[in-house]
């Protein structure tokens, strides 16, 4: 009994993948046979003419990447509250700077806790 409903279930599973692997990517329709749903659920099917990425989406001038040599601290703004601190590595900032104060600039960056503020001398 047992071995009958192993092989029952693997080939309702195999019909079924059958079925959506025939299926056409353009319209995601699949092939009428008996017992099988005429359309698939999900996303709308992408165009082969559409482009995915537009051009008015591509970024021209990307945002500055500052090298850090030693330790340094970030904060939620600048004179703000310290969040945490970075070890020495190149971070990506937003483009967001504050004017000079005292021989440095605030520089908004990307960090795991979100955007933050470093002060970069």
């Amino acid at each position: 009994m047992k071995k009958t409903l192993s092989i029952t279930a693997a080939l309702a599973l195999t019909l079924s993948l059958t079925a959506v692997a025939s299926a056409d990517p353009i319209n995601g329709t699949v092939p009428e046979t008996s017992g099988t749903v005429s359309e698939t659920s999900g996303p709308a099917p992408i165009s082969t003419t559409e482009a995915i990425i537009k051009p008015e989406e591509v970024v021209l001038v990307p945002t500055p990447m500052i090298e850090i040599a030693e330790r340094t601290y970030f904060y939620n703004a600048p004179n703000g509250e310290k969040l945490g601190a970075l070890a020495s590595q190149k971070i990506d900032t937003t483009g967001n700077r504050t004017g000079v104060v005292l021989g440095g600039e605030w520089v908004e960056v990307y960090t795991w806790l979100g955007k933050a503020w470093i002060y970069v001398a």
